[in-house]
């Protein structure tokens, strides 16, 4: 085994882990298999097959929407989230997103109304319910907002469990389709150019129908950068338990060639699948 898959972090804190839990060890993919009782030969995550993808296709986004919720609460930055979205997306007539917007009406600012301005759509004087400046918005049809009163808000979880309800209800009125892609990401973002497809290029290179991919997003000044020459990113692989499961912190993995398969440890700010995955 050599170092061409990628490099995995364990740690510094020999007291803790021992010294074979600590330091770089390469990643080694075949260990994604395993040999389970009473099933003969090794097990791998299940590849997309024509039986499971429906028609769709095993690779790529030909038939698929994206599907992106947004839980936002009081966000100022959630405007220009949309407007990084569907600027720097290379197929953006294929997105659609659902917003649970939060807000307090008469402090803070619409969501898709501050979009559509920074997109160059314009008030009109005679029309006070701002249609002309959805009707000249590029992709507004494409941006559902579901207007919650923020005195009234229980939290991010409460807000997440609202969105799911709002796509298991599209789903039911056949607008969101099970092999689509689904995205939930929070309300202060930036996106690399082309971003819709490179993510589901990476989610292609799993081969796991079931696959989530998820981490903690990094800082915007971060974007397009090479992180440390190595294309390093976080790798979600700790937790503290508490009344619940929390991730506690992140370590670090290079020059992956594929996104790792790892445990039920999940980032809500970016998390990437199938949408039979947020469905059921």
């Amino acid at each position: 085994m050599t170092a061409e898959n990628g490099t995995i972090f364990l740690g510094r804190d020999e007291a803790t882990y021992g010294k074979d839990g600590i330091g770089w060890v390469n990643y080694n993919p075949e260990y994604e298999c395993v040999e389970r009782e009473g099933i003969p030969g090794r097990q791998c995550p299940f590849e997309p097959d024509e039986t499971s993808t429906m028609g769709f296709g095993l690779s790529g986004n030909q038939k698929r929407r994206l599907h992106v919720g947004i839980a936002s609460y009081r966000d100022p930055l959630c405007p220009k989230t949309l407007y990084n979205l569907f600027t720097k997306a290379s197929q953006p007539e294929k997105i659609q997103v659902r917003v649970i917007q939060q807000n307090i009406e008469e402090e803070d600012e619409d969501c898709l109304l501050e979009y559509c301005r920074l997109m160059g759509s314009h008030d009109s004087n005679d029309n006070p319910n701002n249609d002309a400046l959805l009707q000249n918005c590029p992709h507004a049809d494409q941006v559902f907002i579901h207007q919650i009163n923020a005195r009234t808000a229980a939290g991010p979880m409460w807000a997440r469990g609202i969105l799911s309800k709002d796509m298991e209800k599209a789903h039911r009125d056949g607008e969101l389709k099970q092999q689509d892609h689904c995205m939930s990401i929070d309300s202060h973002m930036d996106f690399e150019p082309e971003w819709d497809r490179k993510m589901v290029e990476m989610w292609d290179l799993a081969k796991n129908e079931y696959a989530v991919l998820s981490t903690y997003v990094a800082s915007t000044d971060q974007l397009g950068v090479n992180l440390n020459h190595v294309h390093e990113v976080p790798h979600l692989c700790m937790v503290t338990f508490t009344s619940n499961v929390r991730v506690d912190a992140t370590k670090c993995a290079r020059n992956l060639i594929k996104p790792k398969l790892t445990n039920a440890i999940w980032g809500a700010g970016l998390s990437f699948s199938k949408c039979h995955g947020v469905l059921f």
